[in-house]
């Protein structure tokens, strides 16, 4: 059950990222809304995947009250989460996987409506310039990835040092989890949508994952020095 706490969460942060592949390799110009509705249905996935993890971590603060199982389930669910979002720098992998969900998802949701999906061709990889916009993003999506991450999975384990202040931390870590959401819909998606719309978003979509992947590297380095 632990273990699947951390799969769960790890395949959360997964599809939240995906996501963004998928805008990104598959096109369909005549169903673009409805190719954009398939897509919110697999993000609404990881939802669900979250919904696994806070229950398990719940239960193993409250009952079993095990701060080493707390710990453990905790670190390993951000390690995973990196292995994870590797793969998304392949373009074999992110390009066969988007057609194949978007595919699945019309199948069972869409009525079998016809898609015309257009692949984006692999393109270049484009480096970092300093004091660029580039950077801008990284850092943007690094903090509100870093609020969204240790408001949801610290809270368990930072409960066992302040047991009798639940309520507070509970409202503290939605406070904090208000933040980081709301620097992912106010700055990061504009930013990359608006790429995406002008022919690009290759660069974007890369720095993105890797930000995301350097903050759960960071939770995990917390995670070894708290312990």
């Amino acid at each position: 059950m632990f273990i699947i706490a951390s799969i769960a969460y790890a395949f959360s942060i997964f599809i939240d990222v995906s996501v963004y592949h998928l805008k990104y390799y598959i096109q369909d110009n005549k169903n673009t809304r409805h190719l954009l509705a398939l897509i919110n249905i697999f993000q609404y996935f990881s939802r669900g995947f979250i919904l696994i993890f806070i229950p398990v971590m719940a239960y193993t603060t409250e009952s079993i009250k095990d701060k080493k199982e707390v710990w453990t389930i905790t670190i390993m669910a951000h390690f995973l989460v990196v292995l994870f979002l590797l793969p998304l720098y392949s373009f074999k992998f992110t390009s066969s996987f988007s057609t194949k969900i978007i595919k699945t998802l019309n199948r069972f949701f869409g009525k079998s409506k016809v898609l015309q999906l257009v692949e984006v061709k692999e393109r270049a990889k484009d480096g970092f310039t300093f004091f660029s916009t580039n950077w801008i993003l990284f850092i943007t999506n690094y903090i509100a990835g870093f609020l969204f991450s240790i408001s949801i999975t610290f809270l368990y384990y930072v409960s066992f040092y302040f047991n009798q202040k639940a309520l507070i931390l509970s409202s503290l870590t939605q406070f904090i989890n208000m933040f980081g959401s709301m620097l992912i819909i106010l700055f990061i998606d504009p930013r990359i949508m608006g790429a995406i719309d002008d022919g690009g978003g290759h660069k974007e979509i890369h720095i993105l994952t890797s930000s995301r992947i350097l903050v759960h590297i960071t939770l995990v380095l917390i995670l070894i020095f708290i312990r």
